[in-house]
């Protein structure tokens, strides 16, 4: 049968454990606000009955219950709510670098506007037409050289500044391959010590945490996938390819070598390329080598049509010096186009009629002018359906990443659901595991009454 002492220890055991479960609680209360904190609970279960079956047990009633302890600390988690979180995470990351792309691009050509290219073209095509009303008139000329050169530069700097963005996308590109490198040596260090800290039977809760926070952030510069080894330790995939796998990181790298020398992203161990998926990364290097090119591609085609049809024309015209041949605009494109250096420092050599010595002659003047009209398409036309193309790419790519938006909240939500800390359910804890303490002690304290009647009170007659 069980000792003396049999309900001290039982009671003992009822104290830890509810001293261990307010310990979780108050872990629980202090990291309520703390960014990827899992709620953790403490596992209760009864310790070994009394006693082991025997031929020789008494034949008191049994078995006899020995007490509670705590048998492991757990934490709240849903894998696979963790799973679908980081895939679509990846997607809004993907969705938000392609509309902060396009609405830059959208800023840099500002149209409609009063002040945009479009507004420019009418000014250029006005000032030819004026040109073409007084062909002879020195203010008319400098008029069309000046809105030119006001035409070519919004050209320049639209060229320039789509080229500086993919630049800077390309720079945000390399940035993120060492933020992943980071990452990546963070979680094969946390993944040791969670191998050591679990092959003794511990669970290690608050690494776990830290690393499902660094495996979330990594889910969306790049989509990635884990498995989980039987020593706690995780393999995290880029594709098929293992960028972590427990303890080891195959580095990633990156190398000028794609379109116009822009970074690949490769591994360093054999410079294989990187299968990138629904991320950040794959939304910068999708902007960077295909968005921005697109509409640098229709932007130098627009400048070069109004190079090539004005050229042409103009190369018939002559200059009030009686000298022709000369082309309006020099360069091929967006980035180069500009009014001849010639006519630029002298209008007086814009060719604005087909005949020398006719001062009042307008006949390339007007034709000029009119290719507002008979080019095909317009320049205005090209340029508006390039300005029309770009917008509706931007509204797409809004909606998209609002809706993604709207998705990962939602499974977020789900998340804190299961894994987030409620104060008031911590607080029915707190005074759940305080009365299962207090009752333990005041079982200690009758044991302890039942011991001082046996000690003291047994046996004093015939003292």
């Amino acid at each position: 049968m069980p000792g003396t002492f049999f309900g001290l220890e039982t009671a003992l055991r009822g104290l830890r454990a509810a001293q261990t479960g307010v310990d979780v609680t108050s872990h629980n209360v202090s990291n309520a606000n703390t960014p990827g904190f899992s709620r953790q609970s403490a596992a209760l279960a009864t310790t070994p009955p009394y006693t082991i079956p025997a031929m020789n047990n008494s034949t008191e009633a049994g078995q006899m219950g020995t007490g509670v302890i705590v048998a492991r600390i757990e934490r709240a988690r849903d894998v696979f709510l963790d799973i679908r979180y980081r895939s679509e995470s990846g997607l809004l990351k993907q969705a938000q670098v392609s509309e902060q792309a396009l609405h830059e691009l959208e800023v840099v050509l500002n149209d409609p506007s009063d002040t945009g290219m479009h507004s420019l073209f009418g000014s250029y095509f006005n000032a030819w037409q004026d040109l073409a009303n007084d062909p002879s008139d020195t203010g008319a000329r400098a008029l069309v050289v000046r809105s030119a050169e006001g035409l070519t530069a919004a050209f320049n700097r639209a060229a320039r500044q789509f080229t500086t963005q993919q630049s800077q996308l390309n720079d945000q590109v390399y940035a993120r391959v060492q933020e992943m490198n980071s990452d990546a040596g963070q979680i094969a260090a946390l993944n040791r010590q969670i191998s050591q800290i679990e092959a003794i039977g511990q669970q290690a809760n608050d690494l776990r945490d830290r690393r499902d926070v660094l495996v979330d952030h990594l889910a969306g510069v790049a989509q990635v996938t884990t498995t989980e080894n039987p020593d706690g330790s995780i393999n995290v995939l880029l594709g098929s390819r293992a960028l972590v796998q427990g303890s080891t990181v195959d580095s990633l790298t990156t190398t000028a070598t794609g379109p116009g020398g822009m970074w690949e992203v490769r591994f360093a161990s054999d410079n294989a390329l990187v299968t990138l998926t629904n991320s950040e990364l794959r939304g910068l290097i999708d902007v960077r080598d295909t968005s921005i090119p697109n509409y640098m591609s229709k932007l130098d085609q627009v400048a070069n049509d109004l190079i090539t049809a004005t050229n042409a024309v103009h190369t018939m015209g002559y200059g009030q010096d009686n000298v022709n041949g000369r082309p309006f605009f020099a360069g091929t494109d967006a980035a180069t186009i500009a009014v001849d250096p010639v006519i630029a420092a002298d209008p007086s050599k814009l060719g604005a009629a087909d005949a020398a010595n006719a001062p009042g002659n307008n006949a390339v003047a007007l034709a000029i002018a009119q290719l507002r009209h008979t080019m095909n398409p317009t320049p205005e036309a090209a340029y508006g359906a390039l300005v029309t193309e770009l917008g509706i790419d931007a509204q797409s790519s809004r909606a998209l990443a609002d809706n993604q938006g709207a998705l990962v909240t939602m499974l977020q939500r789900q998340r804190e659901s299961i894994s987030g800390v409620s104060l008031d359910e911590e607080a029915v804890n707190m005074v759940r595991y305080q009365r299962a303490y207090e009752a333990a002690a005041r079982v200690i304290t009758t044991v302890d009454q039942m011991l001082d009647k046996l000690i003291n009170g047994t046996g004093v007659v015939g003292r």
